[in-house]
């Protein structure tokens, strides 16, 4: 009931409210925001900082020489006289420390030398340089050191390159003087070579190619030829004489065997004649016989044939005819069919209406037994044998009372929910709710339980009234993978060839298959080619390049052309000397073969012509430049931060490493919703508990999810619980009004019901055994009685399929008879035709020339046989001797053997010289390379190489404190008071407003539930304190612009809403404790201060409240968060267990 008192206290409330936001407000705008007012860090150090330094470098070596750089760092601060520098061990500096004496100690490690002489290494490491601060000390002592410890690394950082690079110009220097040897060397070797090997090679004689082993081998061939020669004459001599008497033999015999072969000739044909004249008589007298068989059966045929084709149509004329006794039956069976099926129609037609009539009652009855069982059991499903005396008198309250106007809770419960419903956005709540489940920033639990929960809100508010409020527009569900795919990096990468291997290939190749695949853009191979001829130039080697996606092949072409020779005299014979190469390369050389056709020594022409190629390099560079696409793959898409490294490889060895990453700003909206979001699930989360609370069991867990569960099958009024407070709110139980009704009009009742119940039932059962049942009826049945009816069309369709038989039949009939035709006459054949015709007599003319040219080929044979036995034997006397020429020919060849051995002696000996200056031009050139390897390994490519040149040494602070700033901040200073003071001042508000509400509560305590009081003063609390630590790390958030935003604001929230909890309830339970205890931490805060310059020595009592000051770690947190740092395990835990301490007192308190 609304009364002018309550009016005045809402007055009062909200005026509190505005005052305390607009001093809150006032607060952290004067201390983070206005220009106005500003704390200096530039005021200068008075007093000398004491440094300890320990020096635990083993020193190292490089280029031949000792070096201890741990020594000159030493001698390098004591150069300062700002400050105060002490060398001593690590055990006194940090005694020093704990004691005061030092106020930092910095330690140069063992290996500090090492790491600053690592150039050599493909990968070398900084040095690192630790230092810490002495606890306790303010933050301009902290920044007079980080200055003191730059300016000194800083000097010696240039030390440390200056000496690099004089180190690089001196070797370069060694180089250049190196390569002058070796070219002065190769030109010797070169003069060499043409003196004692060319100009001999240019006078051998074409006969170089002959030996002495082939000269004898010649002679011993020719006395066996000899030798071999005389043995075959005789032997062919021998048998052409054997051969000459055999033939004669058989001349004779076939003389003899000529006559034989004409009397046999003239025999066959005298019998061929014979033959030939009984087989024409044969085949006369066949084919007379034929030509009468064929006539016979014609006739004989055709008669079977005509006659039965007149006895069938003479029966199908029968059938139609109306005089016969089968055509007048078939007359008859038509007109009796049309009767039966008009008749069978009619039938069929009564017994359809009387089945559809017998259905419709049947359904008309069981509607009303139904109706009797709901109305006098509660249910359509009970009976007379199933009801009971509680689901009559359930029946009874029904008709007495309406379930829709039961309800009679009060306005102030429903307006409390309605007033809550606009605070929760209508529609992209639940898009939302999916986004954030399917990124996985919710897990499936939480976002099932949202969903409940709008579901319920969305219940109550289209049957109870109150509309949820305007859509809010999350930039969130509208953002899309900020993430470039694919990702381009622009590349400068120096890589190498070995010409000696025809092609070689080099691929680009990702470490990590899993994060995509990766491409090459914009890569030239008109370029590369012309990069690798300029090195290759004038070595007769030609080059082609091929890019395609991540590989780069390079194919080396050899062009040298080969060695070409002057025409010689026509008497002497024509060489060719392989050409030498002075770089070691194979070249290819054809050598022709000497003649050896004349006997008089050949002569030469003095010179021959040969091209000079250079050396070909043993490796060619060149820099490819483009883009590398890196195609990410899908599974890594939605990260926010990808890196993968990859690499370069020719199938041996790694060329070059290198990494890639890329940033996704996907999820920068979702911090800009966050707030909006937040809110929205906080309304959504509380006001569906309100519901669950008011149409829940008390009796069961007020669980969201299970509640809505039940809400599928029905509406929120139809599933409130009959124990929950909207169903019992001012109302009788149904068990309650069911005891009021009296036995004697419940027995009655039930008796009329099962009366109707009987009633109703039996007539069904009967109407039901007249129908039947409509899959398998009874006999006698009507469903059976028409079913079993035959068709109506039955008689029809058999006389009409009879009718259509004869029409049929007679067609048949009269095309078979149609058909008829005389069969073909098989024509008499006889064997003998053009291709097989009769014998005739033998011509024995021919066999008799035959035998006569045979004889003569025998005679002429004998003839041949004898002339051929006699050229034999006058051949082989006319063949010369070889052996004056092979003697000349071993002489020749033993003069050139003389040459080649002094000419091979000159050539070993040059070949020894120039292999020994190739050993020593290739051992300085591995030493030249691992003196400049990191710079070969090009700009890009070796970051870590450049990185370390641009800064040899780092720092790192070993202390437990962030001294990473290079400035003196403030705002952590601000933030702690800023906390504390408005954290204060809302829970004396709260407490002023919340103890008002308790007397209302404590004379409520005997018509109003014990926990529904404690929420009264309980949320209302919990709620001021949340939205004042929102609004407060929000705000906070973006005037003091911290490196980690969303863990400043939960740093700030919890800290904030823990403060208000704690002291709320101090403030109602113990005022004065509360005042006593909080000016005493803020005084000892603001007293001990290190942001205003207080030092307190290490050990005291004063350090040790510094220590365990609750303001100052709060501060230390809020400096930490500031630089970038994160919340550790522990400090989250403990920010947890603060807040729910702070809940629990509010929660639990005990009332009075």
């Amino acid at each position: 009931m609304n009364s002018p008192h309550k009016g005045k206290r809402y007055l009062k409330m909200l005026t509190a409210m505005a005052c305390v936001s607009l001093l809150s407000g006032s607060l952290v705008y004067f201390a983070l925001k206005d220009q106005n007012l500003h704390y200096s860090s530039e005021r200068k150090q008075t007093a000398k900082v004491q440094y300890a330094l320990v020096n635990e470098d083993k020193g190292a070596r490089f280029e031949n020489t000792d070096y201890n750089l741990g020594s000159d760092f030493v001698t390098l601060i004591n150069q300062d006289t700002e400050n105060n520098w002490e060398t001593t061990s690590r055990s006194v500096a940090e005694a020093g420390l704990k004691s005061g004496q030092f106020d930092a100690v910095i330690t140069l490690p063992s290996d500090f030398s090492e790491k600053l002489l690592s150039l050599e290494s493909v990968s070398p490491e900084k040095a690192i340089v630790s230092y810490q601060i002495r606890e306790g000390q303010n933050e301009q002592a902290n920044q007079a050191v980080h200055s003191q410890v730059n300016t000194v690394l800083q000097g010696f950082n240039q030390r440390v390159v200056r000496m690099y690079f004089s180190s690089i110009i001196r070797n370069l220097s060694d180089a250049q003087t190196n390569v002058n040897q070796m070219v002065a060397t190769d030109s010797s070797q070169n003069t060499f070579t043409i003196s004692n090997i060319q100009t001999p090679f240019s006078t051998l004689p074409d006969s170089f190619r002959s030996t002495q082993s082939i000269a004898n081998s010649l002679k011993t061939d020719n006395e066996l030829f000899k030798t071999q020669q005389e043995a075959f004459v005789k032997s062919v001599a021998s048998s052409m004489e054997a051969n000459n008497n055999s033939l004669d033999a058989s001349g004779k015999s076939l003389e003899s065997t000529t006559g034989s072969v004409n009397q046999f000739a003239k025999e066959a044909n005298t019998r061929l004649e014979k033959s030939t004249d009984q087989y024409k008589e044969q085949s006369e007298k066949d084919k007379a016989a034929l030509e009468k068989q064929w006539i016979d059966d014609q006739k004989h045929y055709f008669d079977l044939y005509d006659a039965l084709y007149t006895v069938g149509n003479t029966k199908l004329k029968e059938l139609q005819s109306s005089d016969t006794e089968i055509g007048s039956f078939m007359a008859d069976f038509k007109a009796k069919a049309e009767e039966y099926k008009v008749a069978q129609g009619k039938v069929k037609e009564n017994l359809e209406a009387q089945i559809t009539s017998l259905e419709k009652e049947a359904i008309d009855l069981l509607s009303l037994k139904e109706t009797i069982a709901e109305t006098y059991y509660g249910s359509k499903n009970l009976s007379d044998q199933t009801a009971t005396d509680k689901d009559v008198r359930s029946a009874i309250l029904n008709l007495m009372t309406k379930p829709g106007n039961r309800s009679k809770l009060p306005k102030q419960y429903i307006e409390a929910i309605t007033s809550r419903l606009p605070l929760i956005s209508s529609g992209d709540l639940s898009d939302l709710i999916a986004k954030l489940e399917q990124d996985r920033l919710i897990s499936s639990d939480e976002a099932t339980t949202y969903r409940n929960a709008l579901k319920i809100v969305g219940s109550y508010s289209s049957e109870l009234g109150g509309s949820l409020g305007q859509n809010e527009t999350f930039k969130y569900l509208f953002s899309t993978d900020a993430m470039l795919n694919p990702a381009t990096y622009s590349i400068h990468q120096t890589l190498e060839f070995d010409p000696s291997t025809g092609s070689q290939t080099v691929q680009l190749s990702i470490d990590d298959a899993k994060m995509g695949n990766l491409e090459l853009e914009g890569v030239m191979k008109d370029s590369l080619e012309v990069s690798i001829r300029q090195q290759l130039k004038d070595t007769g080697y030609n080059v082609t390049a091929t890019v395609s996606e991540n590989t780069i092949q390079v194919t080396f072409i050899n062009e040298r052309t080969e060695p070409t020779t002057p025409v010689s005299s026509p008497d002497s014979g024509t060489s060719s000397t392989p050409s030498t190469d002075t770089s070691g390369a194979t070249a290819t050389t054809n050598a022709t073969s000497a003649s050896a056709s004349t006997t008089t020594p050949p002569t030469t022409s003095p010179d021959v012509n040969q091209p000079t190629y250079s050396t070909l390099p043993k490796k060619v560079s060149v820099t490819i430049s483009g883009q590398i696409k890196w195609n990410l793959s899908d599974d890594v898409k939605k990260n926010s931060y990808n890196q993968v490294g990859y690499s370069w490889t020719d199938g041996i060895s790694v060329q070059a490493v290198g990494q890639l990453s890329v940033f996704n700003g996907k999820y920068d909206t979702l911090t800009e919703d966050l707030p909006v979001i937040l809110k929205n699930f906080q309304n959504l989360d509380f006001t569906a508990q309100q519901i669950v609370t008011l149409f829940a069991s008390p009796a069961t867990s007020l669980d969201i999810n299970q509640f809505a569960s039940a809400l599928s099958t029905g509406t929120l009024v139809e599933k409130a619980s009959p124990d929950s407070v909207y169903s019992l709110y001012n109302n009788l139980t149904d068990d309650e009004r069911a005891s009021e009704i009296s036995e004697v009009l419940v027995t009655k009742y039930q008796l009329a019901g099962d009366s109707l119940y009987k009633q109703v039932d039996q007539q069904l059962k009967d109407v039901m055994d007249i129908l039947g049942e409509k899959d398998n009826p009874k006999e006698g049945t009507l469903r059976q009685v028409y079913q079993s009816l035959p068709d109506s069309d039955l008689l029809v369709k058999q006389a009409s399929a009879l009718n259509t038989w004869y029409g049929e039949m007679k067609k048949v009939l009269d095309e078979a008879h149609n058909q008829w035709k005389d069969s073909e006459k098989v024509p008499y054949e006889s064997v003998v035709n053009d291709q097989n015709p009769q014998p005739e007599k033998m011509d024995t003319s021919k066999l008799e020339e035959e035998v006569k040219s045979l004889l003569s080929q025998y005679d002429s044979l004998r003839d041949s046989s004898k002339k051929a036995a006699q050229a034999t034997a006058y051949g082989a006397a006319q063949v010369r001797d070889i052996s004056p020429q092979i003697q000349q020919l071993s002489e020749t060849t033993e003069s050139v053997q003389k040459s080649a051995d002094g000419i091979l002696s000159s050539l070993n000996q040059s070949v020894k010289e120039t292999s020994s200056t190739v050993e020593k031009n290739t051992s300085y050139a591995e030493q030249f390379g691992k003196v400049l390897a990191n710079t070969k390994s090009g700009g890009s490519d070796n970051k870590q190489v450049f990185n370390f040149l641009s800064d040899p040494i780092t720092t790192k602070v070993t202390e437990g404190k962030a001294q990473s700033v290079s400035h003196i901040s403030i705002i952590p200073y601000y933030m702690t008071l800023l906390l504390s003071v408005i954290s204060f001042i809302i829970a004396m508000t709260l407490g002023r407003f919340v103890k008002g509400g308790q007397e209302k509560e404590e004379a409520d305590l005997l018509t109003a539930r014990k926990w529904d009081l404690k929420l009264t003063s309980f949320l209302p609390t919990v709620g001021v304190a949340t939205v004042g630590a929102i609004l407060f790390s929000g705000v906070t958030l973006g005037v003091a612009t911290a490196a980690n935003g969303v863990l400043w604001f939960v740093y700030s929230f919890a800290l904030m809403t823990g403060f208000i909890l704690v002291l709320s309830y101090g403030l109602r339970k113990a005022p004065y404790l509360t005042y006593i205890v909080s000016a005493s931490l803020l005084g000892f805060y603001l007293l001990l201060t290190p942001i205003l310059g207080v030092t307190t020595q290490s050990g005291s009592f004063l350090n040790l409240l510094y220590r365990l000051s609750p303001l100052q770690n709060i501060e230390n947190g809020f400096s930490y968060l500031l630089v970038g740092g994160s919340l550790s395990v522990v400090t989250v835990l403990l920010l947890l267990l603060f807040v729910g301490i702070g809940v629990s007192l509010n929660l639990f308190t005990r009332k009075k």
